[in-house]
Order: structure tokens, then sequence, then C-alpha cells
């Protein structure tokens, strides 16, 4: 039988296993929606990978919200202004690439997917 440490202990990694494994389909989502916003602004390789990377590292800390208010700024300054129902829907879109990427098992196909 546990005793009540042991379980406290079995807690206690189970909530940072989970708070982990939130941060990472969030920063993997965040990285797939600034790939998304590079696509729409047409940006070159080297200034999509500068954007992606300031993106996820400024957004991963915001609520989905903020995330999105970001992307229509960053979007508007780039002339590719899109309706916040896109933006919800890409962050949908993106959040399940995510979520597929981080179990196990074949990698999704994310070219296939609209």
């Amino acid at each position: 039988m546990m005793t009540f440490d042991e379980r406290e202990r079995a807690f206690e990694r189970r909530f940072v296993h989970e708070e982990s494994t939130r941060f990472q389909e969030r920063s993997r989502r965040n990285r797939l929606l600034a790939r998304w916003a590079c696509e729409r602004m047409r940006l070159d390789p080297q200034a999509s990978a500068r954007f992606t990377a300031a993106f996820v590292a400024q957004t991963v800390p915001l609520d989905d919200e903020a995330v999105l208010a970001r992307l229509a700024l960053e979007l508007a300054a780039g002339g590719a202004d899109e309706p916040v129902s896109v933006l919800r829907q890409e962050m949908r879109r993106c959040a399940g690439l995510a979520r597929a990427e981080g179990r196990p098992g074949p990698a999704p196909d994310a070219a296939s997917s609209p």
C-alpha cells in the first residue's frame, strides 16, 4: 500500500508531466501558426525562420486571445489581413496537429491538412 508521501510525489510528477506536455503542445501549435503566417506574408526562408522563432518565444506565455491578437497584428503588418474567424480556425487546426505530433506513432502529414 502506498504511503501518503508516495501518493503526493506521484501526483506532483503527474502534474509536472501534464504541464510540460501542455507547454510543448502550445509551442508546437504556435510554431505551426507562425509558419502558416509566413506563407500568407510570403516571407523568404531566412525571414520566415526569424519570424517563427520570435513569434514562438513571445507567444508561448500568452493566452489564446493574446496569441490571436498578436497574429492578427503581424499579418496586418505583413500585408496579409485575415479575419479573426480564419485565425481561430487555423489555431484549432494547428492545435490538432501539435497534439498529434506529440503522440507516439507515425508523424502526422501537415501537408494533407486543409
